[in-house]
């Protein structure tokens, strides 16, 4: 038995770790890759459930033996696809959620049979949006004014690639689980 690759990506701060959680919490049969990073963890974050929280040096050493299947430099951290959590997942065939930015979506879809989604805002109104979902998130910790600033260029950036994905989900402000349902239709349950 083999099984399903879903890549989730989205616009800065949209709320794909929290659509992730509670789809796994949800659907025992579903599976998240736990992705390397060189950021530090935020609180309520656990090493080994949201990342795996590394340092450069390690993550290099990672990818000079091949280890990722994609890796890339988000928000000025590293973020890398673990290539063996994968295929042993496939192997079991199990139904596969990797978060990933755009530019590791992007790559994975050439080199990997995957179903990529993109998780938008419900508004083009990005600067209040994402102003309001990052001061309000207790998961980030304090927040600079820089860090909203940046985060607000990335998302609009971001919307930019959702044209390549096989589906786009919209995650309405309060009704995350209208976001969920939508995805669980596009997985198939």
């Amino acid at each position: 038995m083999t099984g399903k690759i879903f890549l989730i990506s989205g616009q800065s701060g949209v709320g794909k770790d929290t659509i992730l959680h509670k789809l796994i919490a949800k659907h025992p049969n579903y599976y998240r890759v736990i992705t390397y990073t060189t950021r530090k963890p935020r609180p309520r974050e656990i090493n080994a459930k949201d990342y795996f929280f590394i340092n450069e040096e390690e993550f290099f050493r990672k990818v000079k033996q091949n280890e990722f299947l994609e890796y890339a430099l988000v928000h000025n951290h590293y973020y890398g696809t673990p290539k063996g959590e994968v295929e042993k997942a496939l192997k079991e065939g199990k139904i596969i959620f990797i978060a990933v930015d755009v530019q590791g979506a992007m790559r994975l879809k050439k080199k990997i049979p995957a179903t990529s989604i993109f998780i938008k805002y419900e508004s083009d109104d990005l600067e209040n949006l994402i102003k309001r979902r990052l001061l309000n998130d207790k998961k980030r910790g304090k927040i600079s004014q820089e860090e909203i600033s940046r985060r607000i260029q990335s998302a609009k950036k971001e919307a930019f690639y959702q044209k390549y994905y096989d589906y786009i989900v919209v995650n309405p402000e309060g009704k995350i689980e209208k976001a969920i349902s939508e995805i669980e239709k596009i997985v198939g349950c």
